[in-house]
């Protein structure tokens, strides 16, 4: 069973009235329940002899949306080689994301053919993309998103087989009907369950819903793990039904990654709100968005269901590469651009004690921005970077390559720190008391 993060939620009503002044006093571990437990075992030992207390940590790294604009595409080309390399992209993101046991991180492309590459409407991307996202450490796509369908069934297909080629485990997405599409995911211990799921079915072409004003026709809608707003019901029954197999499977917690709300909105709208509620019901123990292309707030969500279960729920960790950014989005509004060059990388440290308790431990974020700029060669670089890492250490981390890069990576960081450094201050202070007052107790038990 999932038991209540029931302080957090008193920490934190929102990002923005948080403080660290609301913490929680330390309570008497004898007395003290523990609060962020995520999974306990419903089989106990046959024998009263308890073993010593031992656990697993394990880290899950989760980052935001993928995305090969045109401008991108050509100035990852070599004319000389004929050949794409994208491999400045995640450069000084490599050693955090390889570091990860487990890292995950959104597709917002096809690889749908290498003929003709093309982006929006329609993504269409080198192979070369894989190559470097596969180099950075990353494990898992996700491939529920408004722009997996842009070649059609042809080119959904192509790109899942990519995926595979590339040794991509993914969700959100498979080949044939008979097959699921989302997993369990044993990492080093701890059992994963991981689903993704897109908001992006809009209104029906006659019998025939459609996406990105695309008509499914071809039976690709079996295929993609894809909702329409305000037809929640299906959605509800097929996640119950998910973590019913992913518990049955032996899941430790039940993650899910979702690509939803509206695009360069800086809070969520009630098309989110609504699901993250009815999902922390149904027992989503961690909820990780995606597709504003700007970054969201995180909050705790208590169900109205089970007072005893509580969901961490990122509504969305922004762009983690695009070409979107405040010198080049004219079509925006002035004031939001800014925010579309940064993201969020997210790590979950995942603890398993050998009682089979789980405890979300700790939650680490990375604010990213992407620095775009012209090279040497005339050509226009891209490169995601670790915002307080560069700010500290400018001509390691590339930002003196342009007149701009340190002072828009400065305001890059004073646009996502805030959103969520106390948050995330206040949960690991709590989770680290519960945490300890459950250890102790379990230890003092022993005597």
């Amino acid at each position: 069973m999932i038991k209540k993060l029931t302080s957090l939620f008193l920490i934190l009503i929102t990002v923005f009235t948080v403080s660290v002044a609301c913490q929680k006093t330390p309570s008497t571990p004898a007395d003290k329940t523990p609060l962020y437990i995520f999974n306990t075992p419903s089989v106990q030992s046959p024998t009263n002899e308890k073993p010593e207390l031992t656990y697993t940590d394990i880290t899950l790294l989760s980052a935001g949306d993928i995305m090969y604009h045109m401008p991108q595409v050509r100035a990852a080309y070599n004319s000389s080689t004929g050949k794409y390399d994208f491999s400045d992209n995640f450069k000084y993101m490599k050693p955090i994301v390889s570091a990860a046991d487990y890292a995950v991180v959104n597709f917002e492309t096809t690889t749908a053919n290498q003929t003709n590459y093309t982006s929006y409407p329609a993504f269409n991307s080198p192979l070369a993309v894989l190559d470097t996202i596969k180099d950075t450490g990353y494990d898992m796509l996700l491939f529920a998103n408004n722009h997996c369908y842009d070649y059609k069934k042809t080119g959904f297909l192509a790109t899942l087989a990519q995926f595979k080629n590339y040794g991509f485990e993914y969700i959100g997405a498979k080949e044939n009907a008979s097959e699921k599409s989302y997993m369990v995911k044993d990492v080093n211990g701890v059992k994963l369950g991981l689903m993704n799921y897109a908001d992006t079915l809009s209104q029906k072409n006659g019998q025939y819903y459609t996406i990105n004003g695309i008509t499914i026709n071809d039976g690709c809608d079996e295929l993609m793990d894809i909702y329409m707003r305000n037809e929640y019901d299906k959605l509800y029954n097929e996640v119950s039904q998910r973590i019913a197999d992913m518990k049955s499977q032996g899941a430790d917690i039940i993650i899910m990654y979702i690509h939803w709300g509206d695009e360069y909105k800086l809070e969520p709208v009630s098309s989110q709100t609504t699901v993250a509620q009815k999902l922390c019901d149904l027992g989503v123990d961690v909820i990780i968005g995606g597709h504003p292309h700007v970054i969201e707030p995180m909050e705790i969500l208590t169900s109205t269901t089970n007072p005893e279960h509580s969901t961490i729920c990122f509504y969305s960790l922004g762009n983690y590469i695009s070409n979107q950014n405040r010198l080049s989005f004219e079509d925006l509004d002035q004031k939001i651009r800014p925010y579309t060059e940064n993201g969020l990388t997210v790590t979950l440290t995942i603890r398993k004690y050998n009682t089979g308790d789980v405890f979300v431990k700790s939650i680490d974020y990375t604010p990213t921005w992407v620095h775009r700029y012209t090279g040497s060669d005339g050509l226009l670089d891209y490169n995601v970077v670790p915002l307080k890492q560069a700010i500290s250490d400018p001509s390691t981390y590339g930002l003196l390559n342009s007149s701009f890069g340190k002072s828009h990576a400065t305001a890059a960081l004073g646009l996502t720190d805030p959103v969520f450094a106390d948050a995330v201050l206040a949960y690991n202070t709590s989770a680290a008391e519960d945490i300890y007052a459950f250890s102790a107790t379990y230890n003092d038990n022993l005597k």
